[in-house]
């Protein structure tokens, strides 16, 4: 491939990117579950309100816009201005959340306005042999395929070693030009083994907070919900699994770059392709399932009750803070997948490990740079 083809391949790619990422932004509003509209509990029936709908089609148009400029803005940055590129990536996401504010206010008025109050406490929901027999995520141990990874990386620097220069390049320039080297040694082996078991443990520990969260159950269709969010859970932790697998395999490309067998420009497009790859399923999934399974609930006849409302524990409708709630994680009230619960002190704690788990990886990087 000639230089300016792969720099054009980059490019589009995260061109594309930004846009794709915009598009599940856009389609948010249909993808939450049908007692919520714009991250405030609504009764289900209120989706069919007219004042609603439109602040649906207004948010879709508007985020597909701001996306699509956005998108021709990433093309035509990404070669000279990388640093402000990186930025308009960002923006639908945004953009996303600066218009849900807005209507989550409104939708909050027409709430006051209509009268919609819960009218009971909420109750422990049974759904007993059907909650049992529920979809469940895929178990812990399928991250075990993350070894073989690892060790197939392992044998490929080994046999690649003897072909690479010393020293041995492992930065380049936007350019393409190398600007930093690493001395040949036993750190040529460990840096991708490095970075491969970091970014196992995070989606392990990804796979562990599906496992952990509070299975959500609709007191309109406690069993119906209970089985459509077991659909969903395992759906994301087999998603999650995909796109772990195939982003941590691509970290093989490593000592294929350091012993030249790819240049720096082919390795660039080759993990930009492999990123995009990786977002499909996890889209795919947000788009059949939709959040917590709400998708699946569709044909559910729409109940004109509000049975539960716990608006007040979510804050600007993203953050969680409940400290009645012993979960950890739970599903997210605006988006699809799942938000911690910050009322909790475990959920500092995981943070806290999060926090010393990237320190001890950048040391060892520094470590093994030297």
């Amino acid at each position: 491939m000639s230089p300016d083809l792969i720099a054009l391949v980059t490019n589009a790619s995260m061109a594309l990117i930004t846009f794709l990422s915009g598009c599940l932004v856009a389609a948010t509003p249909w993808l939450t579950r049908g007692r919520e509209a714009f991250a405030v509990s609504v009764p289900e029936t209120a989706q069919a309100d007219p004042r609603i709908q439109r602040m649906r089609r207004v948010f879709l148009a508007s985020v597909l816009a701001i996306s699509a400029a956005s998108a021709v803005a990433t093309l035509a940055l990404s070669s000279t201005f990388p640093l402000a590129m990186a930025a308009v990536v960002c923006v639908p996401v945004a953009a996303g959340f600066a218009l849900m504010l807005a209507f989550r206010a409104r939708v909050q008025a027409i709430k006051r306005a209509e009268g919609w109050e819960t009218r009971a406490a909420r109750l422990a929901v049974v759904v007993g042999a059907s909650e049992a027999n529920a979809p469940r995520p895929l178990p812990l141990a399928w991250n075990l395929l993350y070894v073989p990874v690892i060790l197939a990386t392992l044998a490929l620097a080994l046999a690649l070693y003897p072909a690479m220069p010393d020293p041995v390049p492992v930065h380049f320039d936007a350019a393409g030009a190398v600007d930093d080297w690493m001395a040949k040694g036993w750190q040529v082996i460990a840096m991708p083994l490095a970075v491969q078991a970091f970014m196992a443990l995070c989606l392990t520990a990804s796979h562990w907070q599906i496992l952990r969260s509070r299975r959500p159950a609709s007191p309109e269709h406690p069993v119906a919900s209970a089985i459509a969010y077991g659909a969903f859970a395992r759906a994301q932790s087999a998603a999650l699994l995909v796109t772990g697998l195939v982003i941590t395999m691509s970290i093989a490309i490593m000592p294929l770059a350091f012993a030249g067998v790819v240049s720096s420009d082919q390795s660039l497009v080759a993990l930009v392709v492999i990123i995009i790859g990786a977002i499909l399923p996890n889209l795919a999934v947000s788009l059949v399932y939709g959040q917590a399974g709400s998708r699946l609930l569709r044909r559910m006849t729409a109940s004109s009750a509000l049975d539960y409302d716990d608006d007040e524990r979510w804050h600007l409708g993203v953050f969680y803070v409940n400290r009645e709630d012993p979960s950890v994680v739970v599903p997210r009230r605006f988006g699809v997948g799942w938000a911690m619960n910050w009322g909790n002190p475990r959920s500092w704690g995981l943070v806290a490990l999060l926090v010393a788990a990237v320190a001890a990886f950048v040391a060892v990087v520094e470590v093994l740079l030297r």
